[in-house]
């Protein structure tokens, strides 16, 4: 038993040191570090944070090239809606990372889509309160046409288009109240 343990910690200084000695005495080289990495790209959004609600921070997302629920790309609608509750950011302009919480969140705006389909206009008050003009997204189901029924679904974001285009995600957890229905 004394001499598995033995060589199940030689094993493991090695893998340390980048270097395993193969059945042949040659030396192979070992890196764990890029083969455990999982490959993300970086968005850029605008994110409003509960604790410096009046200046929105630019930050880098870092989302996965696969989406967990449909194909292609994860969206940063899937990001924010899934079943994490911190999240790794990367402030832009300092370079910086940190994690936050995603109740700390308030908004976060992306930038602007080409495609704006036509919803209906809406005037969100947040608890800070901040009122925006934003216009309803698209529903995912015609059978949930209302704004009510996306504000009531059981995601923490839903998401708008404001005027400039931009789609922008707002924590439902800080609505306060919503005109225009």
């Amino acid at each position: 038993m004394g001499r598995k343990e033995n060589r199940g910690e030689n094993m493991g200084n090695l893998m340390e040191m980048g270097t395993v000695q193969a059945l042949g005495g040659t030396e192979l080289e070992l890196s764990l570090a890029n083969e455990l990495r999982v490959p993300k790209r970086e968005v850029t959004a605008d994110v409003t944070f509960l604790y410096a609600g009046d200046q929105p921070q630019p930050c880098l997302f870092y989302l996965s090239f696969y989406s967990p629920r449909r194909c292609g790309e994860e969206s940063l609608s899937e990001y924010l809606n899934s079943v994490h509750s911190f999240l790794p950011l990367r402030d832009k302009a300092s370079g910086e990372f940190f994690i936050v919480h995603v109740n700390q969140i308030l908004t976060v705006r992306e930038a602007p889509v080409m495609d704006m389909s036509g919803g209906r206009p809406l005037q969100l008050h947040l608890q800070n309160g901040a009122a925006l003009q934003l216009v309803s997204c698209e529903p995912r189901h015609a059978w949930r046409s209302r704004p009510i029924d996306l504000l009531n679904d059981a995601e923490r974001f839903v998401a708008f288009f404001q005027d400039d285009h931009s789609r922008i995600h707002v924590n439902k957890r800080h609505i306060a109240r919503v005109e225009g229905l």
